[in-house]
């Protein structure tokens, strides 16, 4: 009897125990919960904020894009930190303008662990987000050891692609590239479907896409001579539903600058064109500016294709639901505007970017807006780890976006800084300060492997100056510079983009004393 009667007592325990552990695993928020949400963030490579159906392009066809942000929140003035690959890029990982992270092709420093542990990625991955990235890195990840052990699913690159991968002679390709299709956008389109299919069922994810298009290095190289004939010349692509012919039979609008002299706009003595000009030649040449915007265009709507078959796999899995969505670029591009090509300006053309981000949680009243408040592409790092309700180291200059999501009554910044340290290809320093209204920029000689020193401007007489009445020219094509000479308005706007310019500095002096940064060797 005294058996028996232990027996129950064991059983009952056991019972309670499993109901009470069912009970807790019922409790516990579900992967991709009203808290802590899935998330992706979509990453083009030069796309122009106004290359989008949904931002008013007359020919781009962008129907899934365009669908995503008029379902969400599209924010019409949003800029990058720095206006070039990869400072801008490890600008969105860090959360921080490049003068104080202080990584760029032109800087003097490279990537430290010691940066990468406060990252979006790293932080996500420390609070049980399941991890992962895709494309190009771009980041000069070598720097960082093997930086696809810091994601829990890892299928990117460093650098450039081919738009065809697999002719390239890249001595890794085969091991990136092994798949069905040979376009490298479709490729990438089968990492994402194969990284949502491996998610785990007990944890939320966060999966950084950083696509290759429409970049240069993959507009030329859809065919072996770029720009100088059409690339549906190219047997590959030879009546491709996107790559064949679409836009070949619209009238294609270039810039009327195409071609023309490009120092009437930023004299010679402040940027040469001769290098920009060996690097983005068909940009000063009418006729392969056309091709480039063919090329360009099919670009865009075959990233487009592969953001709606994301979506399907989404909704297939049956998370769709619980996933936040956020898009934009690295930066804009110039594509024969001001009678040049290429980007690392602060014209709103380079630094102007597409950014949207798609809720499926938030109400529907508040979907389909469309923001104009003056955005950061800093505000996105701080907005991700808001949304995994991760608090934001608190060197990071961003604000979340969430708020204006929810159309809560908060202060917003009335002004912008703008930066740009890209001094290869001739480029001068540049900073500036965006308004509603006006855009004030200044230049100064730039300085390859820059030091703190070469980037504190306190005194110095800029070498060139531009000030743009945006309501009236938003193309900025008039320099308002000698006419407000003399004027408060400009006054003003230079003392507050040197009272940023200085807070910038003295922020890279406190980075300096909380987080490790290490030289170029």
């Amino acid at each position: 009897m005294n058996k028996l009667y232990l027996h129950l007592t064991c059983l009952l325990t056991m019972l309670t125990i499993c109901g009470l552990t069912c009970q807790a695993e019922q409790n516990k928020p579900p992967t991709g919960s009203k808290t802590r949400p899935n998330i992706i963030f979509l990453l083009a490579d030069d796309l122009r904020a106004d290359s989008l159906g949904v931002n008013g392009h007359p020919l781009v066809k962008t129907p899934n894009i365009d669908k995503l942000a008029k379902g969400g929140v599209n924010f019409s003035n949003a800029f990058i930190a720095t206006p070039v690959c990869a400072p801008s890029r490890i600008s969105i990982f860090l959360g921080l303008p490049e003068r104080v992270h202080g990584v760029g092709f032109s800087s003097s420093y490279k990537v430290t662990e010691d940066q990468w542990k406060k990252s979006y990625p790293a932080l996500l991955k420390e609070n049980n987000y399941h991890t992962g990235f895709i494309g190009k890195f771009g980041v000069e990840y070598y720097t960082l050891g093997r930086i696809k052990d810091k994601f829990d699913y890892w299928w990117g690159h460093n650098g450039w692609t081919r738009f065809l991968p697999k002719t390239t002679r890249h001595p890794s390709a085969k091991a990136y590239w092994r798949a069905k299709k040979d376009i490298i956008t479709p490729i990438m389109g089968e990492a994402v479907e194969e990284f949502l299919a491996q998610t785990p069922d007990n944890k939320p994810f966060c999966l950084s896409v950083s696509f290759n298009v429409p970049h240069g290095s993959q507009t030329t190289s859809m065919h072996d001579k770029p720009m100088k004939k059409p690339a549906n010349e190219n047997p590959a692509l030879k009546g491709h539903p996107i790559y064949g012919d679409l836009y070949r039979d619209k009238d294609i609008k270039i810039p009327d600058e195409t071609g023309t002299d490009p120092y009437q706009y930023i004299p010679k003595n402040v940027m040469k064109q001769g290098s920009r000009k060996g690097v983005y030649p068909y940009d000063y040449e009418k006729d392969s500016t056309i091709e480039h915007h063919i090329r360009y265009y099919q670009q865009i709507t075959g990233l487009d294709k592969v953001i709606g078959e994301m979506v399907t796999a989404l909704k297939k899995k049956g998370i769709a639901d619980n996933t936040v969505i956020i898009f934009t670029s690295d930066h804009g591009l110039m594509m024969g505007d001001y009678g040049m090509g290429g980007k690392g300006l602060l014209y709103d053309l380079c630094s102007k970017i597409p950014c949207f981000i798609f809720d499926p949680r938030l109400d529907q009243s508040l979907r389909g807006r469309t923001i104009d408040k003056l955005v950061s592409s800093t505000d996105l790092t701080t907005t991700i780890l808001d949304y995994a309700g991760v608090s934001a180291p608190k060197e990071m200059s961003g604000k979340s976006l969430r708020p204006l999501l929810k159309k809560e009554n908060i202060k917003w910044r009335d002004e912008l800084f703008l930066e740009s340290l890209f001094t290869l290809r001739d480029n001068p320093f540049c900073e500036g300060i965006r308004t509603h209204k006006w855009k004030y920029i200044r230049m100064y000689d730039g300085v390859r492997g820059f030091k703190e020193k070469d980037v504190d401007f306190s005194g110095r007489t800029p070498l060139f100056e531009q000030l743009f009445d945006l309501e009236n020219d938003p193309e900025e094509k008039v320099n308002l510079i000698d006419k407000y000479a003399d004027t408060e308005l400009l006054k003003e706007l230079r003392q507050k983009c040197q009272s940023d310019s200085n807070a910038l500095n003295q922020d890279r002096e406190s980075y300096l004393k909380t987080t490790k940064c290490e030289l170029r060797r």
